[in-house]
């Protein structure tokens, strides 16, 4: 019998991983996942063609997961758990490029929703809520607790700036003022030093609070993943099953959400030809119907302020697909668990994470 060169089936080729010696036929070392190793790998061009290879199959992943997320709610997250999760970025991954690009966007939007200014850890306790009023003594005690912080960070740095006026007293027992260049200078008597000081550290106080408190907002909100992946499993525990699983579905929530702030925050800045910006005045349609006069009472009572309403805009929509994408439960107990999850979210960031992000800043303030 004759045989075609082309029906001859080449030999199998038997490779030895360079790592854990496994012997293995393909490409890649079923044992450890090495790859076959060449010479060629070495090469510049090589070098090269992994660094453009690699970010450009990275960086449509990362797009196409962040597509996903925001017009398919719940879709990735069903796929990861479901173990597909080739085609899309690792939720982890997703996450840091998500939060950097939110880091940079906001500070250079300069939006401070999430970055609280001292005084914001009065509002949005827990004993604001109807069914929370015999919570007012621990609300009262997490307030008194930033407030007496603060109070004793501002005598310590007064104290330090008493110390150094004392150290430069004149024979008369004034202080002399000079200023940058030395061209000029003024005295301060003695027995107004303590003024002074306490002046100066008003001023300082404020402006090291300022300067730092915008970096511990903006970073700190994974805080809020672990809470709610743990209320996820709460309410979804027999189809969930695992802390995992609930995890991916609240970083996908988190990645979206980070996402539409972006957004609303880049409109707000765009180009203002009306007389306030473009987010109160795509929000104004919104307000008209459900903040009337004659439905505000009804709204008011069931979503709270137009700033709360505006949240739950966007939130309750995701969560409503998502939910019912994932675990296919019928509308009404679809919509009574995104709202939960919505008032539950807000009170997070507003009542929780802000006093945590103040209480960290002056802590951390030298």
């Amino acid at each position: 019998m004759e045989y075609k060169v082309s029906n001859v089936k080449p030999a199998v080729q038997i490779h030895t991983c360079r790592n854990c010696k496994h012997t293995f036929t393909g490409k890649i070392c079923n044992q450890c996942g090495e790859k076959v190793f060449n010479e060629t790998q070495l090469t510049a061009k090589h070098f090269f063609h992994q660094v453009i290879d690699f970010f450009w199959h990275w960086e449509n992943k990362v797009l196409k997961t962040i597509k996903l997320n925001f017009f398919k709610p719940g879709f990735v997250t069903k796929e990861n758990i479901n173990g597909i999760r080739v085609p899309y970025a690792n939720p982890v991954q997703l996450y840091l490029v998500v939060s950097l690009v939110f880091y940079l966007v906001v500070t250079k939007v300069g939006v401070s929703d999430y970055t609280p200014s001292f005084g914001d850890h009065h509002y949005y306790g827990l004993s604001g809520y109807a069914a929370f009023k015999w919570a007012r003594p621990l609300d009262e005690k997490v307030v008194n607790a930033i407030d007496s912080a603060w109070t004793r960070k501002g005598r310590i740095m007064q104290r330090e700036i008493q110390d150094e006026l004392s150290s430069n007293l004149q024979v008369d027992g004034s202080f002399k003022l000079t200023g940058r260049n030395n061209t000029d200078s003024f005295y301060i008597p003695g027995n107004k030093t303590n003024v002074y000081a306490f002046r100066q550290m008003m001023g300082a106080r404020w402006t090291l609070f300022h300067s730092t408190v915008g970096t511990y907002g903006k970073t700190l909100i994974f805080l809020l993943l672990p809470i709610i992946a743990a209320l996820l499993l709460l309410l979804f525990f027999k189809k969930l099953k695992y802390y995992g699983a609930a995890l991916i579905f609240s970083t996908h929530f988190m990645v979206y959400n980070l996402c539409f702030f972006m957004l609303h925050a880049l409109i707000n800045v765009a180009p203002r030809y009306i007389s306030e910006n473009l987010g109160g005045w795509m929000l104004k349609p919104f307000l008209y119907v459900f903040y009337n006069d004659w439905i505000s009472p009804v709204t008011n009572f069931i979503f709270g302020s137009e700033f709360e309403f505006m949240h739950f805009l966007f939130w309750m929509p995701w969560l409503f697909v998502a939910i019912k994408r994932l675990f296919n439960t019928p509308w009404w107990k679809n919509l009574l668990i995104s709202f939960f999850l919505s008032k539950v979210f807000y009170f997070l960031i507003y009542g929780v994470l802000k006093k945590i992000v103040i209480a960290v800043t002056i802590w951390s303030m030298h």
